[in-house]
């Protein structure tokens, strides 16, 4: 198991591997072959960002019995767009738009196990989907319920900037169908599931999406969220947890402020 890390300091973007609570650097990314460079660092000295830089974020939709509320389970992955400009990282801020604010519309985070791709990944049957798998990360899929509910495309119901925190690793070699997901809010547990109740598995979702779009090294799916979390608002803290990745936290500000 590896824990690679992507990181800032002194304005230089780096990676590396996690080991307790030191900073490794590798001398590429870790898509490819890579040593290490002999530079390491204590985790406190560098400011950890989104664990990748993804061509694409491939979101699921409906993948939970618990968020369907009474709608049919689909009978194949439902999946749709989130624009890489809306990442951020650990500790970054969600940014709620002006827009929904003055219109008091409801924003919701969702919490989700998040597939970060190995290699160049083209009609790959289930049964070899995991060696197209660098690893895992937690994902926070935020979204405008009415601009969701109500737009013809979801492009702003969920790509608004900032709404795709991703972090704080990427995980390797994890054994991802049986892990506890959880979403707090101001720590109080919204959502609270495990990964073997995703209705559409890891491996399906792959082979589905990658029998229509190619998908490169560094790009993520986001394979959904349990439950309904309930809204966020201004100086609210987010958590996303999922047993064996650790922590994402952001911070929920108004865009004014």
């Amino acid at each position: 198991m590896i824990k690679y890390v992507r990181y800032k300091m002194e304005n230089l973007i780096s990676y590396g591997v996690l080991d307790q609570e030191r900073v490794k650097e590798i001398s590429s990314n870790p898509f490819e072959k890579y040593d290490f460079t002999g530079k390491e660092y204590s985790v406190s000295d560098v400011n950890l960002i989104a664990p990748v830089s993804p061509s694409k974020i491939v979101a699921i939709g409906l993948n939970y019995s618990s968020h369907l509320d009474g709608r049919e389970a689909p009978e194949v992955p439902e999946a749709f767009y989130k624009v890489p400009s809306s990442l951020i990282g650990p500790e970054d801020s969600i940014i709620i738009p002006k827009e929904v604010l003055e219109n008091s519309l409801s924003i919701q985070p969702e919490a989700e196990l998040a597939v970060v791709i190995s290699k160049n990944c083209r009609r790959v049957a289930k049964d070899n989907a995991m060696d197209y798998i660098l690893g895992f990360t937690c994902g926070n899929d935020v979204s405008v319920r009415p601009w969701q509910k109500n737009d013809l495309q979801w492009w702003r119901a969920k790509s608004s900037d900032t709404f795709a925190p991703l972090g704080p690793v990427i995980v390797s070699e994890l054994e991802h169908d049986n892990l506890r997901l959880q979403a707090r809010i101001n720590g109080k547990v919204v959502q609270d599931q495990n990964t073997s109740d995703l209705i559409h598995n890891v491996p399906s979702i792959i082979e589905f999406v990658s029998s229509v779009v190619t998908l490169n090294p560094g790009d993520v799916i986001m394979t959904g969220t349990p439950g309904s979390p309930g809204d966020i608002k201004d100086g609210d803290i987010v958590e996303v947890e999922i047993d064996g990745i650790g922590v994402l936290r952001n911070y929920v500000k108004n865009e004014s402020r």
